[in-house]
């Protein structure tokens, strides 16, 4: 998948696509394409590392999350307080 999305491998696909208001790749070509493919323990460790951020980035976003929610409450006390004249 990531090879699929890598910018030269898009860009190798691009060059094959024909047709001017539909614009298709040919899929004989992109079919021909060489995948490069790691021996079996490689990928294990990329797909290890890769579930690795993954995991950390889901981490990271529900603490974003959090903090954006408590941002938004600590506004709505501060308006709160301050049209209330307690500021």
């Amino acid at each position: 998948m990531f090879w699929l999305l890598a910018d030269e491998t898009c860009g190798r696909i691009n060059a094959t696509c024909t047709g001017a208001r539909m614009p298709r790749a040919q899929m004989n070509d992109v079919l021909g394409f060489d995948i490069p493919v790691p021996p079996l323990a490689e990928q294990q460790r990329i797909v290890a590392k890769l579930d690795a951020f993954s995991s950390e980035t889901q981490r990271l976003a529900r603490i974003y999350e959090r903090k954006l929610a408590a941002l938004e409450a600590l506004k709505k006390s501060l308006l709160h307080r301050a049209f209330s004249g307690e500021l």
